[in-house]
C-alpha cells in the first residue's frame, strides 16, 4: 500500500483531510452568525455583572420589559456617538418599559471611571460569560432589541444617524 505524509496510509490522510474540511465549515458558520440572524429567535442569556457588586444579572431580571443590549467599550468612537441616543431613548420610554444596557468586556475599574466622567442614563454591566459571542457582536457598538416576550426584534451595528432613527422607531414600536 502506498504511504503519504511520512507513513500515513491513503484512507486515513482522506479521513483527516475530511474532518478538517467539516470542522472549517462549522467553524466558519459560526463565525459569520450575527446579531440579525437572532431576529425573530427567543434572546440568548445575558451573562454580566454590574458595577456595584459581583450579583450576575441575566435578562429574566428585566423580564416583561423592552430590553435594549448595547454591546459598546469605553474607547470606541462610534460608541460615544451612539451614547446621546441611548441616553435620551432612557429618558423617554424608561417608565413605559424600556431597559438600555451597555454592555462591555473591559475591567470593571475602566467601567467606572467612564461612568465617572459621563454619568450615562444606562447602566453599564461587565460582561461575564460569552454574552457578545452568543449574540454575534463582532463590531461595536451592537445593539440589540428584545421584546416583552423575550423575543429578539431588531439588531444593528455602527453608529450613524440612520441605525439611531431604526433603533428608535423599534422601540416605539415595541412599546
Amino acid at each position: 500500500m502506498r504511504r503519504y505524509a511520512r507513513g500515513v496510509k491513503r484512507p486515513a490522510l482522506m479521513v483527516l483531510a475530511s474532518a478538517l474540511v467539516a470542522l472549517g465549515l462549522v467553524v466558519a458558520s459560526v463565525a459569520s452568525a450575527g446579531p440579525t440572524d437572532l431576529i425573530g429567535q427567543p434572546a440568548p442569556d445575558v451573562r454580566a455583572r454590574p458595577l456595584e457588586n459581583d450579583r450576575q444579572v441575566g435578562l429574566d431580571a428585566y423580564r416583561g420589559r423592552v430590553v435594549v443590549l448595547a454591546f459598546v467599550a469605553t474607547w470606541c468612537g462610534a460608541c460615544r456617538r451612539m451614547a446621546p441616543t441611548f441616553d435620551a431613548l432612557q429618558r423617554e420610554h424608561g417608565e413605559a418599559g424600556l431597559t438600555i444596557l451597555g454592555l462591555t468586556h473591559e475591567p470593571r475599574d475602566t467601567i467606572r471611571a467612564h461612568v465617572a466622567q459621563r454619568e450615562p442614563q444606562i447602566p453599564w454591566l461587565q460582561c461575564t460569560g460569552r454574552t457578545a459571542l452568543r449574540y454575534g457582536a463582532d463590531g461595536l457598538p451592537t445593539i440589540v432589541v428584545i421584546d416583552r416576550s423575550g423575543r429578539v426584534r431588531a439588531a444593528y451595528q455602527g453608529a450613524t444617524d440612520d441605525v439611531a432613527g431604526r433603533l428608535r422607531r423599534a422601540i416605539t414600536s415595541l412599546l
